[in-house]
């Protein structure tokens, strides 16, 4: 019995790793600097969060996942993912913890070896490379306001097929615009009759 409580500790350990390891929204805000130079580093304390937040509750529901996955994205890379892929993590999460309390582990796996063989960058030890975004420019505060419209604003996610789901393969280029995935903006009015729009700061 206790042999099978350290499986499954250890195993769903590797599946939450492995779903946010292929989260594209998660690195985006990493690699453009949402989380500042330790982005990296806070992208690794939200998994471990994550998974103690699942083991730690045992009827934890899909809402409550999701809003928890919600504010820490808030509080912790000001951004606010709006494709659904939350709701799909903390949905796969849930779902995968209970058919590993079952020892569904083979099905597991059949599921994730779907999953583009990306390197593992939620890993201290992998460098990422950084491309910070100039939320203060008038040009960054444009292509907020336009990314709906504007193809060009578009930020290409490379995948091997396009799907709603982050536990399928994409097989076309998936793209991410910036209405999916922003910085949170606050107004600040510096004279009367101004507003200036500027990145939230920590």
């Amino acid at each position: 019995m206790k042999m099978a409580h350290v499986e499954f500790h250890k195993n769903f350990r590797l599946i939450v790793e492995k779903i946010f390891n292929n989260w594209q929204n998660l690195r985006l805000a990493v690699e453009h600097g949402m989380g500042g130079r330790n982005g990296q580093q806070v992208a690794i304390e939200i998994v471990d969060y994550i998974y103690k937040y699942c083991m730690g509750n045992e009827n934890i529901s899909e809402g409550e996942l999701q809003q928890v996955l919600e504010e820490l994205m808030d509080e912790e890379f000001n951004t606010i993912c709006e494709d659904g892929s939350i709701i799909e993590i903390c949905r796969h999460l849930l779902r995968y913890k209970q058919m590993s309390l079952r020892g569904q582990y083979d099905e597991i796996e059949s599921e994730l070896t779907k999953l583009p063989l990306d390197k593992e960058w939620l890993n201290p030890n992998v460098k990422i490379t950084y491309a910070p975004a100039d939320v203060d420019s008038s040009s960054e505060d444009e292509a907020t306001n336009t990314g709906d419209d504007d193809d060009t604003d578009d930020m290409e996610v490379d995948q091997e097929d396009k799907t709603d789901s982050v536990l399928n393969c994409p097989s076309s280029s998936q793209r991410i615009t910036q209405s999916q995935i922003r910085q949170k903006k606050e107004f600040i009015e510096p004279d009367p009759g101004w507003t200036t729009v500027r990145g939230k700061k920590k």
